[in-house]
């Protein structure tokens, strides 16, 4: 019983993390209390990953009410009128994504926009997601859900083996500590790509919008 008090301390007084990590951390211990597996177990796992964390730091992700992932990016733009902030949108999409309109959903009176698209993070992995952007008057609201990521395999058609493609929803990551400690560096990256990527994606597409009048003065 002092083990499992010592343990609970450590879960409930640590906060260097930031919150998500807590959450990997109280879901881990949860793990223990249900004896889902034993205090030998956790105790070793707990050890490798606080191991990691102290070497490669917890990229924080954004999480709902029910602590799945879940983006919402919320900007500003004064002086901008829904339609030029729909149009100027439109426009973006079109330019980096070539995105065809029978792909993507757009209502100018609901000021909507929602499309799938395909990313690259590194090397041989990407990731798929829908976004939702909500526009009005001096505001733009995206929303990034239904977030997987996709490994990549080269074939070897001399040995008749094709190249594929392999899926894995991000509810299939996260936690990452209840996965194998060998994935959770590849999933760490994962994490800390995905929110460099939308990170960019976002102030790109608030640059286009703030930079147009000056591009286009010819």
């Amino acid at each position: 019983m002092k083990n499992y008090i010592f343990l609970l301390l450590i879960l409930v007084g640590s906060n260097l993390f930031g919150q998500t990590d807590s959450i990997e951390k109280s879901t881990f211990y949860n793990k223990l209390t249900s004896k889902e597996i034993t205090e030998v177990n956790f105790q070793n796992i707990w050890r490798q990953w606080v191991q990691l964390i102290n070497s490669v730091k917890y990229p924080d992700m954004p999480l709902d009410q029910n602590g799945q992932v879940h983006y919402v990016i919320i900007n500003e733009f004064k002086g901008f009128d829904k339609e030029i902030l729909f149009d100027r949108t439109m426009e973006w999409l079109a330019i980096n994504y070539g995105l065809l309109p029978s792909n993507v959903y757009s209502n100018l009176k609901e000021g909507k926009i929602i499309y799938r698209n395909s990313l690259n993070l590194f090397y041989n992995y990407g990731c798929s997601f829908t976004s939702i952007i909500s526009i009005k008057d001096e505001k733009i609201r995206v929303e990034l859900i239904s977030l997987s990521y996709q490994t990549y395999y080269g074939g070897d058609y001399a040995n008749g083996i094709p190249e594929k493609t392999v899926n894995t929803n991000i509810n299939e990551v996260y936690p990452i500590i209840l996965k194998k400690p060998s994935e959770w560096n590849l999933n760490l990256s994962w994490f800390k790509a995905t929110n460099k990527l939308f990170k960019t994606e976002i102030k790109n597409l608030n640059d286009y919008i703030l930079s147009y009048d000056n591009s286009n003065v010819f």
